[in-house]
């Protein structure tokens, strides 16, 4: 991992000179998994947010032992959404896919901003790339500097669920034994797990599996995996049905023993979150901010941005195996608030001493009755750099598809503007649709289910993914897209906005 400050630092340097440490390409690796059929989708953003037209996506078909079995160019030229159907393109049995992009511009951001969609019978998984290798050994030298081990990886409780995590390969063998830790209440449990897995492939394994007795405990989940050149890989983690459906999410750092990962005060952070009231909403916390305790309350908010009431202080201690979930419609009957006057809740967090961790990771998590949908995301701060006048531009994935409910939900955390107003764009993969413009109050959500916006607007979006841009000078927007499956109730997806910052993010996220 790289230090967040660190990234600050390379953000600020790319701004004073944005010729300084040029990319020219970016990559992800692509996992082919039993019983799906994968894709990936993505918003021509080279063109239509910096004018770049000379881009080229080659995708490398790997077979089971890491060699090449085809390479194709697609040129990125048009102003629309592609999607790469891989597995139905290529014709071939492949492991994974190898996806690069080139350009003789500077792209700016070597982690390109793709979906990655596994359709399986009863479900679809989408989430933003999560892995990529690295360009030269001086990119490998910034990204990976600091090892420290996955977390973030929710154990499931459910009989008829199973934890998945998938481990890949980099350019070279990963043959290493691998140890995952488990961390509860009352003991520390380790088990060591030898793997071998060719350069370029992966494979997945069931927590019940790997370790049974483990399956159903409540802790904290801790895989380390060994250093891998010119590879950073997030690890791909979720839950899998019987049927062999399955939702994915991407791991997380344990930050819990790296120092240094602090603001230069103790000002609060905070993200402010969607309320569907169709679907059930959580938080969980894991303990794996580096050294500190903090204070976490749970706000509820109207449509106006006003406070309806708040959960009691809960504090978290990191490093500890104090793990903290959090349900809101019973936290909502518990602080005497109506959840159906709820549109959004916020997560604030402040240090009980100390400054404010940089990274204040958790998961946001919305399920009805099957598998959940969980991502990872890290509470903003104002310490963040970011400009208050221009403007910054956000883009993500919707599911366009009859056997989904789909929402689109823009939260506004902001302090400049009491209210933002934004236009919200549709792209498919034939270009430009139409759009909505939308109001934002500080501390509020503005959601449309995606059906009703497109009958309202008399649009009709080709295609399985739809791709929404927004332009707002208001730094702390952030969009959510959240997908149901309407027969199995599996929550497919839930993805948290792609953004061209005003400055280079310069390495991991």
């Amino acid at each position: 991992m790289k230090k967040l400050l660190d990234v600050e630092k390379t953000r600020g340097e790319q701004h004073a000179d944005n010729q300084r440490n040029s990319v020219h390409r970016s990559s992800l690796l692509v996992p082919a998994l039993p019983n799906s059929d994968v894709s990936i989708s993505f918003l021509n953003h080279f063109l239509i947010k910096r004018g770049i037209t000379s881009v080229g996506c080659k995708v490398t078909a790997i077979d089971k032992t890491g060699q090449r079995l085809v390479s194709h160019l697609t040129v990125i030229d048009e102003p629309r959404v592609y999607t790469l159907y891989l597995q139905r393109d290529f014709n071939v049995e492949a492991a994974s896919f190898l996806v690069e992009f080139f350009s003789s511009e500077n792209i700016f951001i070597p982690f390109p901003a793709v979906m990655v969609n596994h359709r399986t019978k009863n479900a679809l998984s989408g989430v933003h790339s999560f892995n990529r290798v690295l360009a030269d050994v001086f990119e490998d030298d910034d990204v990976n500097a600091i090892h420290v081990q996955e977390a973030a990886i929710d154990i499931v409780q459910n009989p008829g669920l199973s934890t998945f995590f998938v481990l890949a390969a980099g350019p070279f063998n990963l043959q290493a034994p691998i140890t995952l830790r488990l961390s509860t209440s009352d003991s520390e449990l380790t088990h060591s797990l030898n793997v071998n897995i060719p350069r370029f492939t992966q494979q997945l394994f069931e927590l019940r599996d790997v370790v049974p007795a483990w399956s159903q405990l409540q802790g904290i989940l801790f895989i380390d995996q060994p250093d891998q050149k010119l590879f950073y890989g997030r690890l791909f983690v979720g839950q899998i049905a019987k049927d062999g459906s399955f939702v994915g999410n991407h791991s997380y750092y344990d930050s819990s023993h790296v120092e240094g990962e602090f603001w230069a005060d103790n000002n609060p952070s905070f993200r402010t979150y969607p309320v569907i009231q169709e679907l059930d909403a959580l938080i969980r916390f894991y303990p794996i901010m580096s050294p500190s305790e903090i204070a976490l309350t749970v706000v509820f908010n109207s449509s106006d941005g006003k406070q309806l009431g708040a959960t009691s202080t809960r504090n978290l201690l990191s490093p500890s195996a104090d793990f903290f979930e959090l349900d809101l419609r019973k936290s909502a009957i518990e602080a005497s608030v109506d959840i159906a006057a709820v549109n959004s809740f916020t997560v604030q967090a402040i240090p009980l001493s100390g400054n404010t961790p940089t990274r204040i990771n958790h998961q946001i998590v919305y399920r009805q009755s099957a598998i959940e949908s969980s991502i990872n995301i890290s509470l903003q701060n104002y310490n963040v750099l970011h400009s208050k006048s221009k403007v910054r531009t956000s883009w993500g994935q919707i599911v366009n598809s009859s056997e989904f409910d789909t929402w689109l939900s823009i939260t506004n955390d902001g302090y400049e503007d009491p209210v933002s107003t934004v236009e919200v764009k549709l792209f498919d993969e034939s270009g430009y649709v139409g759009s909505e413009t939308v109001t934002v109050p500080t501390r509020s959500a503005a959601t449309m289910k995606i059906s009703t916006m497109l009958l309202r607007n008399n649009l009709a979006p080709k295609g399985e993914f739809v791709w929404y841009e927004i332009e707002c000078p208001n730094y702390f927007l952030t969009a959510f897209s959240i997908s149901h499956n309407i027969k199995s109730n599996h929550c497919g997806s839930i993805e948290h906005r792609h953004c061209k910052r005003l400055l280079w993010t310069g390495g991991s996220k």
